[in-house]
């Protein structure tokens, strides 16, 4: 029984210390010898047909994997569940969240239970040895059960974390667009926030000073590629092209000595097509944020 024991505990490693009947029948250990494990106090069971080592903490990764593996096959992690294994929109231990093909059934009282047609459609991934929905199918499911802000800062994660581009999240909405879908708005009214800007900001604080710009009633340009004098080209983060303003999102490595050298000499080539040039660094990010919003909006609209 000890070649059987040790496949086993193969399995429990990368399953949260849990094992089905039937994956424990793969490696020869039949539903009398599960129980005689449990019985010599080695074992316990957990749920109808999974068992695990006796005390291990029921953590809420370990609640998560159990509901899974009580699930119909093919079911997956899901919503805030999948959120919080993939680091983003601030949550932290929610209570687990999976999604189950149409037409089946799964109640627990410790468990959210969502059924999808479409769950062939999500991208797969495991973390924590947990099967979960993948970061594009994460913006589809979250907006259904989160609030405005706590998606967008999820968003926010998606990108910064996880490198989903905006050209994939619109693919993702229009591939799982249906009347009526959970989710869709939330990930449709997000692409149309950004649209006309080109596409969401690089990195995660430039995406801050864009939403706030965007909240202000002010339409930036994200990434705006700008030819200068000599033929020289430089990348703006956010353009107001008909006031001839240039936002610099600036994050602490730009103070370092390469990144300083760089920065003027793009602000001069700048400045010297005419360009005002408003830096937002991250040390003084609230305070300079304020002041470049100010200066947009006072701003006359130039006649190009």
């Amino acid at each position: 029984m000890s070649e059987e024991l040790a496949a086993a505990a193969a399995v429990l490693a990368r399953q949260q210390s849990l094992i089905k009947t039937s994956q424990a029948e793969a490696v020869d250990l039949n539903r009398k010898r599960c129980q005689r494990l449990v019985d010599r106090g080695l074992w316990e069971r957990l749920d109808v047909g999974v068992y695990g080592p006796v005390g291990v903490p029921m953590t809420w990764r370990r609640w998560l994997m159990l509901g899974v593996l009580l699930a119909p096959d093919g079911s997956l992690g899901s919503h805030r569940s999948c959120a919080a294994l993939l680091g983003v929109g601030g949550i932290i231990g929610p209570k687990p969240e999976i999604t189950i093909p149409r037409g089946s059934t799964l109640r627990r009282p410790w468990l959210i239970v969502h059924e999808s047609t479409d769950l062939e459609l999500a991208d797969r991934r495991r973390v924590d040895g947990i099967p979960i929905t993948g970061p594009r199918r994460l913006a589809m499911d979250l907006g259904c059960v989160v609030s405005a802000d706590r998606y967008r800062q999820a968003m926010r994660g998606l990108r910064s974390q996880h490198g989903v581009r905006f050209d994939v999240l619109l693919r993702t909405y229009l591939r799982h667009k249906r009347s009526g879908r959970n989710g869709g708005a939330a990930l449709r009214d997000w692409l149309d926030r950004y649209v006309d800007t080109g596409g969401v900001a690089e990195s995660e604080l430039e995406q801050l000073a864009l939403d706030a710009f965007l909240d202000a009633g002010l339409q930036p340009t994200a990434q705006l590629w700008v030819e200068v004098g000599g033929g020289a080209r430089h990348r703006i983060d956010l353009a107001f092209v008909d006031r001839m303003i240039a936002v610099e999102v600036n994050g602490s490595q730009h103070e370092e000595k390469p990144a300083t050298v760089a920065d003027a000499v793009r602000t001069a080539a700048l400045e010297a097509a005419g360009w005002t040039v408003v830096v937002i660094r991250s040390k003084t990010f609230t305070s300079d944020l304020v002041r470049a919003i100010a200066t947009v909006r006072s701003a006359s609209v130039v006649a190009l």
